[in-house]
């Protein structure tokens, strides 16, 4: 999935994980498209659609820079909803009221996230 001529954009620019993540996602979509899985409530599309951001579409083609800023601000921070007391419950943490331990729980559980969604990524493509 790093091959191409993408591939070093993926690796060496700041944001390159999260083009990487989506192109990912967009590819395990399309694979995936009416397969007998698909639940029809939740159509494998091409994210984001149109409608949420005419920016990001460019023709045919996606305009990845628009793409980027979506996606920053659609998964960023004032946008997230602050659950994680009850993962920390689950796994026995206790969330204190340093920010820095905060912060530590927080990437923890980001990072168990992202690994799950490889691994998955893998799997499916």
């Amino acid at each position: 999935m790093l091959g191409g001529r993408h591939s070093a954009r993926y690796l060496s620019e700041t944001d390159g994980a999260v083009i990487w993540l989506w192109r990912s996602h967009n590819r395990a979509n399309q694979h995936l498209r009416g397969d007998i899985t698909e639940d029809p409530a939740y159509p494998k599309v091409q994210f984001p659609v149109a409608e949420s951001c005419p920016g990001c579409h460019h023709g045919s083609s996606w305009n990845e820079t628009a793409v980027l800023q979506y996606l920053l601000e659609y998964y960023g921070a004032a946008n997230v909803i602050d659950d994680d007391i009850d993962v920390l419950a689950e796994t026995g943490m206790k969330r204190d009221s340093s920010s820095a331990s905060y912060n530590r729980h927080c990437a923890w559980l980001l990072l168990v996230i992202v690994q799950l969604l490889v691994q998955w990524l893998v799997v499916c493509v």
